[in-house]
């Protein structure tokens, strides 16, 4: 089998954690009100971003009064040829993946797990595959995403659409 190259490799749709310039931040805390990634480090006196569950989302770039957030793009997923044969796209170090489009397969982290996504999917004929998180102990089977996922699409019998791994 010939090695994968970028062209013949799955659609990877990643999200761009953000970062704060700590030279233009004022300290205002409206970042910190609005989403659970940031925090105040007082020792520091400085505002923190856990990049690890940023989603990118992008609220706290438009919240921020003085323009200190911004997204940390990462565009060497584009300048490389993947040469592997084997793409194992959840074997991340920083959880960057949303999700990945393989064929009619929509494959999920249960960190990005996105309800609104999986309907939508589904909707268009995908199968919708959840796998466990590697940084995380708990059971996908726990989560109440899932659950309720799983509750909406059988009653329109297409209980089989989604896939828990």
């Amino acid at each position: 089998m010939p090695p994968i190259t970028y062209k013949q490799s799955p659609i990877v749709y990643k999200q761009f954690s953000v970062a704060i310039d700590e030279v233009l931040c004022s300290k205002c805390k409206i970042c910190i009100s609005i989403c659970e990634c940031f925090s105040y480090n007082e020792e520091k006196d400085i505002v923190e971003v856990n990049s690890t569950s940023c989603k990118g989302c992008g609220i706290c770039i438009s919240s921020c009064p003085s323009s200190a957030i911004y997204h940390i793009y990462d565009d060497s997923i584009l300048n490389t040829e993947l040469t592997s044969e084997e793409i194992s796209p959840f074997d991340c170090t920083n959880c960057d993946y949303e999700y990945i489009e393989e064929g009619k397969d929509l494959i999920f982290c249960i960190r990005r797990f996105d309800t609104g996504k999986c309907i939508e999917a589904v909707a268009d004929g995908m199968n919708v595959i959840v796998k466990k998180c590697l940084f995380s102990d708990k059971k996908i089977e726990d989560d109440e995403r899932i659950y309720k996922l799983k509750k909406i699409l059988k009653m329109f019998k297409m209980e089989n659409k989604i896939k828990v791994e």
